[in-house]
C-alpha cells in the first residue's frame, strides 16, 4: 500500500491529466468526425450518437471518483478516528442541510413549465376498458407534482445554502484576518 501511495503522490497528478486529456482529445475527434455537415434540429441532434463517448467516460470518471473518494474517506477514517471527528461531524451537517433543502423542494410542476418540456410531465397507468392508457397524473387545477422536480428543487436551494455559508465564511476570514493584523 506504501509502494502505491508513493507511486500516486509522484505521478498521479500526471497520470490524471494525462487520461483526461488523452479521453477528451478521442471525444473530440469522435464528435468532429461524426458531426454532420448540416444544421440539425433539435430532435436530430438529440438522435445523435457522437456525443455518447465523452458522456458515457464522464460518467464513468465521477463513478470512479466518488467510490475512490468514500473508499479512502472510509480508509482514512479508520486509521485516523479521532482525528476524523472534525470530517465526520462537516458531512453530517452536510447531509443534515441537503435533507432539510430537499425536503423544502416542492416539485411542483406549473404550467408554463410543463410547455416547456412536456417529458416532465408525470404520467400514471389507468385501464380505461380493455386498453393501458398512459395519463398526465393531475394533483391540483393543472399542477402536478413530480419526484424529478423535488429533487432539482431540493439541489438548487442546498446549492443556495452553500454559497452563502461560503460567502459568510469568506466574510469572517476576511474580518478576522483583519482584526489580527491591527
Amino acid at each position: 500500500m506504501t509502494g502505491a501511495y508513493q507511486f500516486l503522490k509522484k505521478y498521479g497528478v500526471a497520470i490524471s491529466f494525462g487520461t483526461g486529456t488523452v479521453l477528451a482529445i478521442l471525444t473530440y475527434a469522435i464528435i468532429l468526425g461524426g458531426f454532420p455537415e448540416f444544421n440539425p434540429s433539435k430532435k436530430e441532434m438529440y438522435d445523435l450518437t457522437i456525443f455518447n463517448f465523452g458522456l458515457y467516460t464522464t460518467y464513468a470518471l465521477i463513478v470512479i471518483t466518488c467510490v475512490l473518494v468514500a473508499l479512502f474517506s472510509i480508509v482514512n477514517v479508520i486509521k485516523n478516528p479521532k482525528g476524523s471527528i472534525k470530517g465526520v461531524v462537516g458531512f453530517g451537517v452536510l447531509l443534515v442541510i441537503f435533507f432539510i433543502t430537499y425536503s423544502m423542494g416542492d416539485g411542483l410542476l406549473t404550467e408554463a413549465l410543463a410547455k416547456s418540456d412536456p417529458r416532465l410531465i408525470p404520467l400514471e397507468t389507468k385501464e380505461i376498458g380493455s386498453t393501458m392508457v398512459k395519463i398526465p397524473v393531475v394533483l391540483q387545477e393543472g399542477v402536478t407534482a413530480s419526484s424529478e422536480l423535488k429533487t432539482a428543487d431540493g439541489l438548487i436551494k442546498f446549492s443556495y445554502v452553500m454559497m452563502l455559508l461560503a460567502i459568510v465564511s469568506m466574510v469572517f476570514a476576511a474580518l478576522r484576518d483583519l482584526v489580527k493584523q491591527s
